[in-house]
């Protein structure tokens, strides 16, 4: 499927009048990245625990081995992650053969003028190129299939399938996400979803441990409920610098701790110690007995 994502935005940036270079570059890009998804898968599977790695190397196999390394996680409680992922490789095998039909269909019909372009202008003057079937291709009846491919299966057919395997894919790599980037997991499928770059994102996680998504959240309710804890004795402790009631504390911490005055201690500033009511009777600093003689 990335292959004619690839392909088709070659198309828009490659200048060239072959049809075959937009092809050659969007295979070259596809190759690159299912080489990056295949080595990762190979070595997640391989720290897991997972048998027959040898799929992440097989196309369309690896859509459903995506599934396989997920499965500690399920999009739905009842559901294994491994159905979804095969149906999903299910419907890309048939999205691969209908393009490719389709390819062959519309080359044969442009090589024969069979396709009609017609301009097309809307309400706000936009302009765009609409595609007709030709009412001559009936003088061509080896090309009825080429019309009927044209008419049906790349108009309704194929986008229901495309509309399909999109779900599936969402199911999938939702699960494979959440047990190896538990925390980013729902920007991962979208990313993967709208670009194909799901192969460069699974070969960045090779190295993450897969764990369950309940756990994971668990966890982290756990560790917010801590930051909360903290924040809250941040907070009492700023109202509070003592952290304790004020009225619980010892009157006499700090130079009358034991409770009794040091005002006779040599070691005291006299500055500090409190004034003595008989200071008048001889000095108190010199301890003199005003009845020693």
């Amino acid at each position: 499927m990335d292959f004619f994502e690839y392909a088709s935005v070659a198309q828009i940036f490659v200048n060239s009048d072959t049809w075959y270079v937009p092809l050659i570059v969007g295979g070259l890009c596809f190759l690159t990245v299912f080489v990056f998804q295949a080595v990762g898968l190979f070595i997640i599977a391989g720290r897991e625990g997972y048998k027959n790695r040898w799929m992440a190397f097989v196309p369309f196999l690896n859509t459903y081995y995506i599934g396989v390394c997920g499965q500690k996680n399920r999009t739905f409680k009842s559901v294994d992650t491994k159905i979804f992922a095969l149906i999903a490789a299910i419907l890309e095998v048939l999205l691969v053969v209908g393009y490719v039909l389709n390819y062959v269909a519309r080359f044969l019909l442009i090589s024969y003028n069979l396709i009609e372009y017609v301009d097309s202008t809307n309400g706000y003057g936009l302009k765009w190129v609409t595609e007709t079937l030709s009412s001559s291709i009936h003088e061509y009846p080896e090309l009825l299939w080429a019309g009927w491919c044209f008419e049906y299966l790349d108009k309704f057919i194929l986008s229901f399938m495309e509309l399909a395997f999109l779900v599936m894919q969402v199911f999938t790599l939702s699960a494979f996400f959440q047990t190896f980037a538990a925390r980013r997991y729902m920007l991962f499928t979208i990313t993967s979803i709208l670009f194909p770059v799901q192969g460069i994102l699974i070969f960045i996680l090779r190295n993450n441990r897969g764990m369950g998504y309940r756990e994971f959240v668990r966890r982290e309710q756990e560790r917010q409920y801590r930051m909360y804890q903290q924040y809250r004795r941040q907070q009492d402790f700023d109202q509070n610098p003592y952290n304790q009631n004020p009225y619980s504390r010892n009157p006499y911490e700090g130079e009358y701790a034991d409770g009794v005055s040091n005002a006779g201690d040599g070691n005291s500033n006299p500055k500090d110690s409190p004034d003595d009511p008989f200071s008048e009777f001889g000095n108190s600093n010199n301890c003199n007995d005003p009845f020693e003689n």
